[in-house]
């Protein structure tokens, strides 16, 4: 508002009868909106120096912005223009409106900046102070090819304004002016012109919009242009750049700005997620290039994640691969050994040779679990698969469970009444059982209480055996959570092989079921174990 003291109003205009004006009411700024379901009445604003409300009233009013003449012009070309000459609705005096219609998609948005003439007039004066204070200086809108009766939209001193008339070149108003267009040597370009014995040098500057051509006519004395010829063409050179500049100022802010900024955040496209939340909310080409843009730099890393997680599946299973078939030539080997060992400890008859036999055919079943649990992991073990019943097998685990973890511990069991038939190697199933109720223990070290409960679940229309073990010990964080089914995963340092989880993952994965993990820092965890039911 304080750097374009000369814009009288801001326009808006949409084809469903909305409307907004911002009008400058002799220094005083008022804002008028207009809403299509508000039917004959707007809502005014008193603005303040900063531009904040500080006074809001509801009044009868008319006012359709589709009923102007530039909205209506605006719609017709679809381009920045100049309105014809009218006289405003809000002042009474005569103005011009430039307005600039908006091409989103279907939609007809216009907005326009009105100008008084005699606002028009007073910069013009103040711009003939810079060329020379005899300078004369016209602004014409050509209804025609001839400059006869053509609006003069703004002058400089020659003439007093009246209010609320719109002036034509005329030989009474304007005699030098019209005198100079209509003389029959004038070539309507850049000249010297005789006019009661002064001579004048004539330059006319032209522009066109879709539907308007205008003139910048200055009359500068001769002797100014002789003595001041750089000075003025300096001047002539700014105005004509201010004049350019005014006309694309929305133009450039509102489009060029924002493709700067795009073409500088492009440069990460695929490094980062681009910043462009500020244009793609816009409804424009901009947005649409910002939302595609945007999308663009996500689909690319989310390209590369995807990537990068299939180079490693594809290296893990190569390393599946080749440990699988190390651990299968290890359990020959182990087998060997401890088949030798129980051969000659029948055949020896010292204490210490039978004691030293002993403690290999030892190590070597503790081998050979190992290896199993190394095969589970590989995914190259071999089940023995049966139905039973989950709460019976359970039950009669729950003394081995018990001096397992000890007296600081407590094992509390909710079993379901009906019988839970599941399918699986009832080895495979121990196992895995003993290896969460392991993790428990550890996670409770001075002691706690493990839940273990049974029951069903109906998921995807597929009904389930549901097994829940909780504790409640220390938990986990979620950055754990994410990798506790890795193999060789472990948060116990040199105490734990890592195995523990992965082993429990891959049996129920083997037997058709899945796992679900809820834990939380001091908080306890609890595994939910998904067996596919047997009917």
């Amino acid at each position: 508002m304080k750097k374009y003291p000369h814009v009288t109003s801001i326009n808006y205009g949409d084809d469903k009868g909305n409307g907004y004006l911002i009008l400058n009411d002799k220094g005083r700024w008022l804002n008028r909106l207009k809403k299509a379901e508000d039917s004959g009445y707007v809502t005014w604003h008193t603005l303040n120096d900063n531009g904040k409300i500080t006074k809001q009233s509801k009044i009868k009013d008319n006012f359709d912005p589709r009923n102007t003449i530039w909205y209506n012009e605006t719609i017709l070309n679809q381009e920045i223009q100049w309105s014809k000459e009218y006289i405003l609705r809000t002042t009474k005096d005569p103005g011009v409106t430039a307005s600039l219609m908006l091409l989103c998609g279907p939609s007809k948005k216009v907005i326009g900046t009105d100008i008084m003439i005699k606002d028009l007039s007073e910069f013009l004066t103040h711009i003939k102070q810079h060329i020379h204070p005899h300078a004369k200086l016209y602004l014409i809108s050509h209804e025609n090819n001839e400059y006869y009766d053509d609006n003069v939209i703004a002058f400089t001193d020659e003439v007093k304004p009246e209010p609320g008339k719109i002036y034509t070149v005329n030989k009474k108003d304007f005699p030098l002016l019209y005198s100079i267009l209509n003389s029959d040597n004038f070539d309507k370009s850049f000249t010297r012109v005789h006019f009661k014995k002064n001579k004048w040098f004539v330059n006319i500057e032209r522009w066109k919009t879709a539907n308007k051509e205008l003139s910048l006519v200055i009359l500068t004395p001769n002797r100014v242009i002789t003595e001041h010829l750089n000075f003025y063409l300096f001047y002539q050179s700014l105005f004509t750049l201010l004049l350019i500049s005014c006309a694309f100022l929305y133009i450039a802010k509102r489009y060029i700005t924002p493709l700067l900024d795009i073409s500088k955040e492009v440069k990460f496209m695929g490094i980062r997620e681009l910043a462009l939340n500020k244009y793609a909310e816009r409804n424009d080409e901009i947005g649409h290039l910002s939302k595609a843009i945007s999308e663009a730099s996500v689909s690319i890393i989310k390209n590369k994640e995807i990537e990068k997680k299939m180079k490693e599946a594809e290296y893990f299973e190569s390393v599946r691969r080749c440990l699988g078939e190390a651990v299968h030539r290890f359990k020959d080997l182990i087998n060997i050994i401890q088949g030798f060992a129980i051969l000659a400890q029948a055949k020896v008859t010292d204490d210490f040779v039978k004691n030293a036999l002993q403690q290999i055919i030892n190590v070597s079943k503790r081998t050979t679990y190992l290896i199993k649990e190394l095969l589970t992991v590989t995914g190259e073990r071999k089940y023995d698969m049966q139905i039973f019943n989950l709460n019976a097998v359970i039950g009669s685990m729950k003394t081995k469970l018990q001096v397992y973890v000890g007296n600081t511990i407590t094992i509390v069991y909710d079993l379901s009444e009906q019988p839970l038939q599941i399918k699986f190697d009832i080895e495979a199933f121990e196992e895995f059982i003993m290896n969460l109720i392991s993790n428990a223990k550890d996670a409770m070290k001075d002691g706690g209480t493990i839940t273990i409960k049974t029951g069903t679940a109906l998921l995807l229309d597929k009904k389930f055996v549901l097994l829940s073990i909780s504790d409640t010990g220390t938990g986990m964080d979620e950055e754990t959570m994410k990798r506790i089914f890795e193999p060789f995963f472990t948060t116990k340092g040199s105490q734990g092989t890592g195995l523990g989880l992965s082993i429990v993952y891959r049996i129920i994965k083997d037997h058709e079921g899945f796992i679900e993990v809820q834990s939380a820092l001091n908080k306890g965890t609890t595994f939910k174990i998904y067996i596919p039911v047997q009917l």
